[in-house]
């Protein structure tokens, strides 16, 4: 009897797991391979070796953790479309379906930086071009399914615009940093290489531009509505990732644009440009750093800000804004910009950490997968 009890315990314990595993799983994913990446990037610039074996551990880390939450996530479309439907219709919980193709294109440039000396190009190609084509086309649809049902969803007022309204955006800058760094690489003179450059231009254009809109939106409420209550702190920071994700773009683009992608641009002229802009966005990217600390104090000393899963949306934004220091201070040949990007990561594995282990004793707990 006492078996029969245990299995139907743990039955019941999958299926709650899979009926509310909601789409926000991902941002932890997000977040892990991005620390892998800006630990990658700390190693090479301080010339520390012995940081390399953590930003693998990182990189795999988060294609374990892909692996593991797309298990769930496809199977609750299929067994509970109903909930994933009230996701989709929901004014905040519907913006973090793109996360899961964003990890893909994330995973994809956390291989390409940390994993060339263990896998040989004859993998590392069909590979990355495969995470970016699946990881793109995700990004795309659920930009399009998200915002039209926004759109139409006459229930969504002012009072619900939060920063988790700059993942849809956000996911369509994030496919030029794999796409620039495939046609700079692997694809470089190919007309894959040309595909894959005119798909993340295009992506560019997307995500620049839903970013001026929903800013915009996002930032009216903030300044004629109350605060968001303290669950929603956190997405504050994802104001961070916009110009930080540009900024790593436009780096990648004139190494893109070097490699020739056989549009008749002729590139020199451009980069003094492009290290303008560069600048001029990390320069907000800062800037919104300052703010998002004043924020934080704000709800800790004047409010609460205990723990929330939605602690992981400062992982992803921290880590965009410690790599587009590095990859901005290496573009620039600037060392000034070495001690931020060391200063973030720090900042970034503390605050993983302290995540991870929060979201470890909630699973443990049984508090996890549980209506909203």
């Amino acid at each position: 009897m006492s078996q029969v009890n245990s299995t139907s315990a743990e039955q019941s314990r999958i299926a709650n797991t899979v009926e509310f595993f909601g789409p926000q799983w991902f941002g932890s994913t997000m977040g892990t391979g991005a620390l892998g990446v800006a630990l990658w990037l700390l190693a090479a610039q301080l010339g520390l070796e012995a940081l390399r074996p953590f930003a693998q551990l990182f990189v795999a880390l988060t294609a374990v953790m892909t692996v593991t939450y797309t298990v769930p996530w496809l199977a609750r479309m299929w067994l509970y479309p109903h909930r994933v439907w009230n996701d989709l219709t929901h004014p905040i919980r519907s913006q973090f379906f793109p996360t899961m193709p964003i990890t893909l294109i994330v995973l994809g440039l956390g291989i390409a930086r940390t994993m060339g000396r263990i896998f040989p190009a004859s993998v590392l190609e069909p590979l990355l071009t495969g995470l970016f084509v699946l990881g793109s086309a995700g990004i795309f649809g659920f930009g399009l399914l998200v915002v039209s049902i926004m759109l139409t969803n006459d229930a969504i007022g002012t009072e619900h615009g939060v920063f988790a309204w700059y993942i849809p955006p956000v996911s369509h800058l994030v496919i030029p940093l794999l796409g620039f760094e495939l046609v700079a690489g692997h694809l470089a003179g190919t007309m894959m290489g040309q595909l894959v450059f005119l798909i993340s231009m295009m992506a560019l254009g997307i995500g620049s531009f839903l970013f001026l809109f929903f800013g915009s939106i996002v930032l009216h409420r903030y300044a004629y509505e109350s605060l968001p209550r303290e669950k929603l702190a956190p997405t504050f920071v994802i104001g961070l990732a916009p110009t930080a994700v540009l900024t790593i773009a436009v780096v990648k683009l004139a190494h893109a644009l070097k490699s020739g992608v056989g549009l008749g641009l002729t590139v020199e002229p451009l980069v003094p440009g492009l290290k303008l802009l560069a600048l001029v966005l990390w320069g907000f990217s800062a800037w919104w750093f300052v703010l998002t600390a004043a924020l934080v104090t704000h709800y800790v000393t004047r409010r609460t800000h205990p723990f929330f899963f939605t602690w992981w949306a400062y992982t992803f934004p921290l880590g965009a804004f410690a790599i587009s220091a590095g990859s901005l201070g290496s573009f620039l040949g600037i060392n000034a910009f070495v001690p931020v990007l060391a200063a973030v990561t720090g900042l970034l594995t503390v605050v993983w950490i302290a995540t991870a282990v929060l979201t470890t004793r909630m699973v443990v707990r049984g508090h996890a997968f549980t209506p909203e």
